[in-house]
């Protein structure tokens, strides 16, 4: 999953602002996958709110669903689904979560929720991305080019050292037979091309020794 140490701290930070003894909206239980809040309204009626969180985050926000029908809740969840960019993020989902909720109810927003949800001790986000999963695709693409670099520089290697050899057995054989030896080769080529495919060596053909 993408930007997986942002997510965990922005968990750290939601479980320390939103205590299970808060009076308007509780953190029951978080993890990378899903987050369980329960918001409580005037009358002190609860509401447990829950949080998919998909493959595909932050670059699409959570799944969010709740056990009740009420408008006001249903609603607020719905308004959710429609966010783009940083607005993606856990904190920031649960900031306009809460806003939409305490003005559904006609209650008053929790004091210092800003400062409760601070986004600037996340990591910098540019575009809904972290930089440390910009950081880690350049990594992986360096990597890769380093490869295909070794892979090249290995089939030139293996090709020089094909040449080399079939240069050393040349340099091997004495002068005298090289000239038989490329007589017999044209020979042998020109029988291909007149249809008739030379047999073995004459004795005529072969080297003096």
């Amino acid at each position: 999953m993408a930007c997986l140490n942002t997510l965990k701290h922005e968990i750290r930070v939601l479980e320390s602002a939103f205590p299970k003894s808060d009076e308007v909206f509780q953190v029951v239980s978080a993890s990378v996958d899903e987050l369980t809040c329960r918001f409580i309204s005037k009358t002190s009626k609860k509401y447990d709110i829950h949080a998919n969180i998909t493959e595909t985050y932050p670059h699409s926000p959570p799944v969010w669903f709740a056990e009740t029908e009420d408008t006001n809740v249903t609603n607020a969840i719905e308004r959710l689904s429609n966010t783009v960019g940083k607005d993606n993020h856990v904190l920031q989902q649960v900031k306009l979560l809460l806003r939409e909720l305490t003005t559904a109810f006609s209650m008053e927003e929790p004091p210092d929720l800003d400062d409760r949800l601070d986004l600037v001790s996340l990591p910098q986000i540019i575009n809904g991305h972290d930089l440390h999963d910009h950081h880690e695709e350049y990594e992986d693409s360096e990597m890769e080019e380093e490869e295909e670099d070794m892979e090249e520089d290995i089939h030139l290697e293996m090709e020089d050292n094909t040449s080399s050899h079939a240069a050393q057995k040349d340099e091997d054989i004495h002068p005298s037979h090289m000239a038989t030896l490329d007589r017999l080769k044209a020979n042998q080529r020109q029988d291909y091309l007149r249809g008739s495919i030379s047999g073995s060596v004459q004795a005529t053909d072969r080297p003096e020794n």
